[in-house]
């Protein structure tokens, strides 16, 4: 099933994202909302980082404002790059669609899962990976930036080691989906 925006499916009947970027200021559809990650600058307050669903339509009357909050379970998380679980690179497949948001956590090491699909503009947390979960194993921790690949997984670079070390430039590509035997859908 593909996302609807405003009564029109998403990517005209075809896979998530278009073939290029060019391709998609020429032939996608204005967008309606925007995910932001908001991170607290301060967790020793106790206040959690959320994803905020900001209306970006200029016909609305709550355009430019944000129109929900998610708020993450646990302070001190540090929200950072997010990324879809489905890639532009499968824009011609018509069973994939973007339903989860990966979101990393730098400081607590967590990786959400969004999910986007039941409601657009009020997504909920589809599921928490732990840090204990593949970070003594794997040697890692401080997940950065999310990924989809063609393949329709997920990688996830990290950029701590499992004690929480900095491993300077060197980072390392975690792939949730088989490494771990983690389905995210």
């Amino acid at each position: 099933m593909h996302r609807q925006e405003n009564g029109v499916a998403c990517c005209a009947g075809k896979g998530p994202g278009y073939k290029s970027p060019e391709d998609a200021v020429r032939n996608g559809p204005r967008e309606t909302i925007l995910y932001v990650t908001c991170a607290n600058p301060d967790p020793e307050t106790g206040k959690p980082d959320y994803l905020a669903t900001v209306d970006v339509d200029p016909s609305s009357d709550t355009f430019c404002q944000i129109i929900h909050r998610l708020l993450m379970p646990s302070a001190g998380d540090e929200l950072h790059h997010s990324g879809w679980d489905a890639c532009s690179s499968c824009h011609s497949d018509s069973t994939v669609a973007r339903t989860k948001l990966i979101l990393p956590a730098l400081g607590s090491s967590r990786i959400y899962v969004i999910d986007t699909s039941a409601k657009l503009k009020a997504p909920k947390i589809h599921k928490v990976v732990e840090a204990k979960d593949y970070g003594s194993s794997l040697d890692m921790s401080a997940p950065h930036t999310s990924h989809c690949l063609g393949s329709r997984e997920v990688m996830v670079s990290t950029i701590g080691n499992s004690n929480g070390d900095a491993q300077g430039l060197s980072v390392s590509i975690l792939n949730l989906f088989s490494l771990l035997s983690y389905t995210f859908c």
